[in-house]
């Protein structure tokens, strides 16, 4: 298992509708050139990416995300920070927010999870 998982979790905006979530895995530097083939699965090359961020030393559950996410916007509300996480969402259609796990599942002490915000660097230099 690599570290971190990350999932992008996009929230429903309705009663009946249902979030989106895409888990990607992390792939190691000695195998980015030719990273092992998987079927039903493709790959995903980030650019540089610029981000806020929330540590939590626990486990997170579905019902913490959203809260965690929210309390990590609150922390950053009105900072540029903030005005670049919006004009990066608006501009490319990204996710409210992410979540990085780095520990094993079967780790339950000692846990290292993030939540993120991510952002173009341009876009909190302009605010």
């Amino acid at each position: 298992m690599t570290g971190p998982v990350i999932t992008q979790i996009l929230p429903s905006d309705g009663p009946f509708c249902t979030s989106s979530f895409v888990v990607s895995f992390y792939v190691p530097k000695e195998n980015q050139a030719d990273p092992p083939p998987a079927k039903v699965l493709h790959l995903q090359k980030w650019d540089v990416k610029y981000a806020a961020v929330r540590q939590l030393t626990r486990f997170i559950s579905d019902s913490d995300v959203g809260v965690e996410a929210a309390a990590l916007y609150s922390s950053i509300a009105g900072s540029r920070w903030a005005s670049a996480i919006d004009k990066s969402r608006k501009a490319y259609s990204t996710s409210p927010y992410t979540v990085a796990q780095y520990n094993s599942p079967f780790e339950y002490t000692d846990r290292v999870n993030e939540i993120w915000m991510l952002f173009d660097e341009e876009d909190s230099s302009s605010s």
